[in-house]
C-alpha cells in the first residue's frame, strides 16, 4: 500500500508542478539580471566616485614649493580623490568655495618648505565648504597622516643634525648632509606610492563573487519554489486520510511519500536550472557554470535538504498560508546570516560567525567550487 501511495502521490504532485515551472522561471529570470550586475554594483574596479576639488593659495614661488604641490598632486592616496586647482589668492579661493567650485581650500604661507626643513611649524590654513560631510573627514584623515609623518621626518632630520654635531663634523659637511636628509626625506613623505599595497578583496571568498551568487541563487530558488508543494501536502480531505489510516498508513508514511514526491520534482527543477545556466554561459560568457557529473551528483544532496525542509514545514498544522510564511521567512533570515543578500564582510559583527558555520553558506561555497570552473 506505501508503494500505492508514492505513485498516487507522483501523479497529484503533477498538477503542482505547473505553478512551481511557471514560478520558477519567473524567479530564474529574475536571480540571472541580479547575479550578473551584482559584482559591478558592489565590487566595480571602475573608480566610479567624483573627485573632490581642492584649491590651494600658494604665496611663495619658490622651487621648493612648485615640488611639494607637484608631489602631493600626483599621489596616489589625494589623486584618487582629490583634483588639486591652483588659485592666485585667498579672496578668490574664499569665493570659489561659497560658489561650489571648490571643496576646500589650503592656504600654504611663504616659505613652508624652508620651516618644514629648520624646524619652524608654520601652520597651514584649510578651509572647508562642508563641515559636516563624510568627504571632510577622510580629506581630514589625509591632511593628518600627511602631517604627522612630517613630524617624523622632522625629528629623525634633528637627530641627524645632532650626531653630525656630535661628531664635529665640518659646517659644510653638516649642511650637506642636512640637505640630503631633508630632501630624502620630504620625498618619502609628498610621494608614498611605496607605502601603498593594491589587494584586491573578495568579500564573499569565492573564487568569484557572480560565481557565489549564482549558486547561492540556485539555493533561493529552489527553496522559494517549494513554497508551491505545501498545498499539495495540506490539501487533503479528512476522508482521504481516514481511507489511509485504515489500510495503516499513518503520519510518518504520508511524510515520506510526500517527501520523495517532492523531491523528484525539486531535482527536476535543479536539473532545468543546471541546464540553463550552462546555456547561458555557453551563449553569453558571462557565468561560469559548466556541466559535470560532480554538479549533478551534488544537486541530490542539495535538493535533499531543500525538500526535507519543505516536508516537514507542510505537516505543521498552521494551513497553506501559515506554513507558506513560515517557510520564507525562516528562509529569508537564514538566507541573510548565510551572505546570500549582504557579503559576509558586511554582515554585522554577531551574524559573521554565524555566516562562517552556516550550512546554507557551506553548501553555496562546495556548489561553487564544483560546477563553476574558470
Amino acid at each position: 500500500m506505501f508503494l500505492r501511495l508514492v505513485r498516487t502521490d507522483l501523479k497529484r504532485i503533477k498538477y503542482y508542478s505547473l505553478y512551481m515551472i511557471l514560478s520558477a522561471f519567473l524567479l530564474l529570470t529574475i536571480c540571472l539580471c541580479l547575479v550578473i550586475k551584482v559584482s559591478d554594483h558592489l565590487y566595480s574596479t571602475n573608480d566610479r566616485t567624483t573627485t573632490l576639488s581642492i584649491g590651494i593659495v600658494m604665496s611663495a614661488d619658490s622651487n621648493l614649493s612648485q615640488m611639494a604641490y607637484a608631489a602631493i598632486a600626483d599621489m596616489n592616496s589625494y589623486r584618487s580623490s582629490c583634483d588639486f586647482v591652483e588659485v592666485d589668492n585667498v579672496q578668490t579661493a574664499m569665493s570659489m568655495l561659497d560658489n561650489g567650485k571648490l571643496f576646500a581650500a589650503i592656504y600654504v604661507p611663504d616659505n613652508i618648505i624652508n620651516d618644514i626643513m629648520d624646524g619652524t611649524n608654520t601652520p597651514v590654513e584649510v578651509y572647508y565648504s562642508d563641515t559636516g560631510s563624510i568627504n571632510t573627514f577622510i580629506l581630514n584623515d589625509l591632511f593628518r597622516s600627511t602631517s604627522s609623518m612630517l613630524g617624523i621626518s622632522q625629528a629623525a632630520i634633528y637627530s641627524v643634525q645632532s650626531i653630525g654635531r656630535s661628531m664635529n663634523l665640518p659646517q659644510n659637511t653638516q649642511n650637506a648632509l642636512s640637505n640630503d636628509i631633508n630632501s630624502m626625506f620630504l620625498k618619502c613623505v609628498l610621494d608614498r606610492t611605496d607605502n601603498f599595497v593594491i589587494q584586491q578583496i573578495n568579500a564573499t571568498r569565492a573564487a568569484n563573487t557572480t560565481d557565489f551568487y549564482t549558486c547561492a541563487a540556485i539555493v533561493l530558488l529552489m527553496t522559494m519554489c517549494g513554497t508551491v508543494y505545501i498545498s499539495f501536502v495540506q490539501n487533503v480531505s479528512k476522508s482521504y486520510v481516514d481511507r489511509l489510516h485504515s489500510v495503516n498508513i499513518r503520519l510518518h508514511h504520508r511524510m515520506i511519500s510526500s517527501f520523495i514526491s517532492i523531491f523528484v520534482w525539486e531535482y527536476i527543477l535543479y536539473v532545468v536550472i543546471y541546464l540553463a545556466l550552462a546555456c547561458v554561459t555557453m551563449s553569453t560568457g558571462t557565468l561560469h557554470v559548466h556541466l559535470n557529473s560532480c554538479g549533478f551528483l551534488y544537486g541530490l544532496a542539495i535538493t535533499g535538504l531543500v525538500s526535507l525542509t519543505v516536508t516537514l514545514i507542510s505537516f505543521i498544522p498552521a494551513g497553506v498560508h501559515g506554513c507558506s510564511l513560515l517557510l520564507i521567512t525562516g528562509f529569508i533570515v537564514a538566507a541573510y546570516l548565510s551572505g546570500f543578500f549582504v557579503p559576509e564582510t558586511m554582515l554585522p559583527n554577531f551574524a559573521k560567525s554565524i555566516c562562517r558555520s552556516s550550512l546554507l553558506n557551506h553548501m553555496a561555497h562546495t556548489l561553487c567550487k564544483l560546477i563553476c570552473i574558470h
